[in-house]
């Protein structure tokens, strides 16, 4: 085995890093407990050739690079083909399985599927449902979450439910990160750093000493002082 200068151990690592970084960013914004069974083996596969060249020097990275480019471009075909039938995305993922309906549970289902009683009293609890005939429909989804449908009457009331109308709401904006102000912020609802330093001073604060700010839809600020060290 030929030897490699110890300064390539943290380049290569750093250039298979970014490599699979890439990769992921490319291949979607899923989380790990979302992931089909089709993108976890790719996942797998892609760790498993990023560690060849770190474990024997004599693999070039570029090599790894090629394998994990063409198994992000199989996933990316498929994941083209799931959008684009239905008959190939049950081959792939499969179909949800209804685990509890009207409120009986379907061990018929869960039997074929080899989910016991407790995976499922564990997912409900998990879900803050604690009596099973509070619910409606209870449905084992592809990646494997359970999602609950509780019945009407055990459903927390709404203003809909009261006939109540409310206004729509809509996501704050970051006015401040760290002590730093959010420039796209400022430019979105019209204003520069003079103003937001005059209203944090209005309040009390400097923008030095604020860790973290927000503004929402009607103009009210929302600010979380910087702990005092």
């Amino acid at each position: 085995m030929h030897s490699v200068p110890l300064w390539q151990f943290p380049a290569r690592a750093l250039v298979l890093y970014l490599i699979v970084m890439i990769a992921l960013r490319i291949m979607g914004k899923r989380e790990i407990g979302q992931l089909s069974v089709f993108d976890l083996v790719v996942s797998v596969m892609m760790a498993e050739l990023s560690t060849l060249p770190m474990e024997d020097r004599r693999v070039p990275i570029y090599e790894a690079a090629i394998s994990i480019a063409s198994l992000v471009l199989f996933q990316v075909a498929v994941a083209f083909l799931q959008i684009k039938s239905h008959r190939f995305r049950h081959l792939i993922d499969g179909e949800p399985s209804v685990l509890i309906e009207h409120g009986r549970i379907q061990d018929r289902e869960m039997r074929r599927i080899r989910y016991s009683v407790h995976d499922l009293l564990t997912q409900l609890r998990e879900k803050g449902v604690a009596n099973v005939a509070d619910v409606e429909f209870a449905i084992l989804e592809t990646s494997g979450q359970l999602s609950v449908i509780p019945k009407a009457e055990a459903r927390p009331l709404t203003p809909r439910d009261l006939g109540k109308p409310v206004a729509a709401e809509a996501i704050p904006w970051p006015l401040v990160i760290d002590g730093r102000p959010v420039p796209k912020t400022l430019t979105i609802i019209g204003r520069d750093e003079v103003w937001l330093r005059d209203e944090l001073r209005h309040r009390g604060y400097t923008l030095e000493n604020v860790f973290y700010a927000t503004i929402d839809a009607d103009g009210s600020i929302w600010i979380d002082e910087r702990d005092q060290i």
